[in-house]
């Protein structure tokens, strides 16, 4: 499976079909989040599986645990390939998220890119959601090979905030694909690099490359 997950982070339906379409030979996931899902559900989630594509569910589930438990059963029904809760949830909601059988593959949000958070908590935050079962996080460049040390190699991180060269925007902690790749990282995803191009299709050329 391709490293470089594509995020969906735009408002109309019909943009999101053409960005599947137009990049669907260099990509195999594609990140569905609550910009997207709320205005088109599950349309878009029928439209990337119909081309033959996975959906990452990114909705950063973080509520008591009975309510996490069933989100987790009704993206499991979408036949998504994997979403999100959030850390901060706790031990209990995570194990709930995680208790759902033959569900879709969860990753935990430890921090957002947007913030500057201390390393030890970023792994403190790991090591919870992989001791309540959880398959992975969703972390930052800065810490993908400390969360590897501390987490084992097996256990998934999957990397926001890439770009092929610094950018001036509201990411904090980002890396280039090379380097995000050698520090471990299972996933990366991209967006706005991807997206706002002339050309989309050719820039997800260019991640496929370098990886």
């Amino acid at each position: 499976m391709k490293k470089t997950i594509l995020a969906l982070d735009v408002y109309d339906l019909q943009k999101a079909e053409r960005l599947v379409k137009e990049t669907s030979p260099y990509i195999d996931i594609y990140k569905v989040g609550p910009i997207l899902f709320l205005q088109s559900g599950k349309e878009i989630i029928k439209i990337i599986k119909n081309n033959g594509k996975e959906v990452f569910l990114d909705l950063k589930f973080y509520d008591i645990p009975a309510t996490v438990k069933r989100s987790v059963e009704s993206a499991k029904e979408l036949g998504v390939f994997s979403l999100t809760v959030h850390s901060i949830g706790g031990k209990e909601m995570l194990k709930a998220a995680a208790s759902v059988e033959n569900r879709p593959k969860i990753w935990a949000v430890t921090v957002l890119t947007s913030q500057i958070t201390a390393p030890e908590e970023v792994i403190r935050r790991a090591k919870l959601t992989k001791s309540c079962g959880i398959d992975g996080v969703i972390s930052s460049p800065l810490e993908i090979a400390l969360i590897k040390k501390e987490c084992g190699k097996d256990f998934i991180v999957v990397t926001p905030g890439i770009r092929l060269a610094k950018s001036d925007d509201d990411q904090k902690r980002v890396a280039t694909p090379e380097i995000a790749v050698k520090e471990g990282a299972d996933f990366i995803v991209v967006g706005r690099p991807i997206i706002e191009a002339k050309d989309p299709s050719e820039v997800a050329k260019i991640f496929m490359r370098v990886l």
